[in-house]
């Protein structure tokens, strides 16, 4: 079964060449979205393993806020994004997210990234499972 990705990025020829990239190493993309608001709803309707997420996105929201629900939600997150400045990435590692990626990225880092977030997200899971008696 091949782990199901959520990108969330607004600049569209930079989601398209993520989303190939992606594909071409086994993931499965569900969607690309653009706003804050789109992701939290897309991630609650498609529940995927891992959302990729941009910081600075189009609209109101800024991904750091949407990512606040969608780890609510129980998805993993992890930041792409160019804005790499201390206070940025002291406030994504403050919300809980499980990495932070500067772009311009390598897919290769990338791709490890994302295999060690689906990773340490099953093993929580199951975790959480065994403590509440589910197998």
């Amino acid at each position: 079964m091949k782990n199901r990705i959520l990108i969330v990025e607004d600049e569209a020829i930079t989601a398209l060449d993520l989303r190939f990239s992606l594909e071409e190493l086994g993931y499965e993309v569900i969607d690309t979205v653009g706003t804050g608001q789109d992701a939290i709803d897309m991630a609650a309707e498609t529940v995927p393993d891992v959302v990729l997420m941009d910081i600075k996105l189009k609209g109101d929201m800024e991904g750091i806020d949407a990512a606040k629900v969608i780890l609510e939600l129980r998805i993993p997150v992890v930041y792409l994004t160019a804005n790499t400045d201390d206070y940025t990435f002291e406030r994504s590692n403050i919300e809980g997210s499980y990495g932070f990626v500067p772009k311009p990225y390598e897919i290769t880092k990338l791709d490890k990234t994302l295999k060690l977030v689906i990773k340490r997200a099953e093993l929580e899971e199951q975790k959480l499972n065994d403590a509440s008696g589910f197998n």
